[in-house]
């Protein structure tokens, strides 16, 4: 199937290198002095529906509640009946078309080379981290959180210089005082 797919590809398109411009992308507006272009807006538009959508779509469809049955326990989920391989191949198939979709908005908003990609992909476990893989809408704010701090710590020039470390200190920060309030809570419990 891959062949099939590269080779259509080449047949409909040629093999030089593309760089795809959003027309969002040179046009926006100013938020205390800070420019804001369209494609920033429309992404964390997406960012928020995709969550939404997210978020429903696991608690109240039977598909979702497969697959997060599925993720807690593979076993279980098959002896229950569950097509296994349905609900994988449709989680698959899931991430890939929105995968497909945030590539389209980060190749206008920071280019795809792979250092940056490196990084923010670092960013996103560093969320997902502080969401402790429970909570897809902690997730987003935790999202929200690490790069509003990313992007304010870049203009102080004496720590600028160390911002990519933002996303480590944030999720070492938050799991710390999330350890500590489990340990509270423990420590509650048994006493």
């Amino acid at each position: 199937m891959a062949l099939i797919l590269l080779g259509a590809m080449s047949l409909i398109w040629s093999d030089k290198a593309r760089s795809m411009v959003l027309p969002t992308s040179n046009h926006g507006f100013e938020v205390s002095n800070v420019l804001v272009n369209y494609t920033q807006v429309i992404a964390l538009g997406f960012g928020v529906v995709v969550t939404l959508f997210t978020g429903l779509f696991l608690r109240f469809t039977n598909l979702g509640t497969a697959m997060r049955a599925l993720a807690n326990d593979r076993e279980i989920t098959a002896t229950l009946g569950v097509p296994v391989r349905r609900v994988e191949a449709a989680a698959w198939a899931g991430s890939g078309l929105l995968s497909g979709a945030a590539g389209l908005l980060l190749s206008n908003l920071v280019g795809l080379d792979a250092a940056t990609l490196t990084f923010l992909v670092i960013s996103s476990l560093a969320a997902t981290l502080i969401g402790r893989l429970r909570s897809i809408y902690v997730t987003f704010a935790a999202a929200m959180v690490v790069g509003l701090v990313n992007a304010l710590i870049t203009p102080i020039l004496s720590i600028s210089q160390y911002r990519d470390m933002t996303p480590f200190v944030l999720a070492t920060i938050a799991l710390l005082v999330l350890s500590g309030r489990r340990g509270s809570a423990l420590a509650g419990r048994a006493g």
